[in-house]
């Protein structure tokens, strides 16, 4: 796959999910949970979606490789400012 097909999936995924995840945080949102209680839904759902991906392992591999940029691009910021 090249880059620029990699990019139009990204893309496509992005569009697709989006409404998705609005609607957790919208959810999120009306029950008043907690960022405690949203991590432990979110930590919950990556729990159940590795489980499903034993049998996908590239799919698998693609999934956590994606997990670990985002907290890395996450946490670069605050490892940089020292905490």
């Amino acid at each position: 796959m090249t880059e620029l097909e990699a990019a139009a999936t990204d893309v496509d995924m992005e569009q697709r999910v989006r409404p998705l995840v609005n609607d957790i945080l919208d959810r999120f949102n009306r029950e008043q949970t907690s960022p405690a209680e949203a991590g432990m839904v979110i930590i919950g759902l990556v729990h159940r979606l590795l489980g499903i991906l034993q049998e996908a392992p590239e799919a698998r591999r693609f999934f956590i490789l994606t997990l670990i940029s985002v907290i890395n691009s996450t946490l670069a910021p605050e490892v940089e400012e020292g905490f």
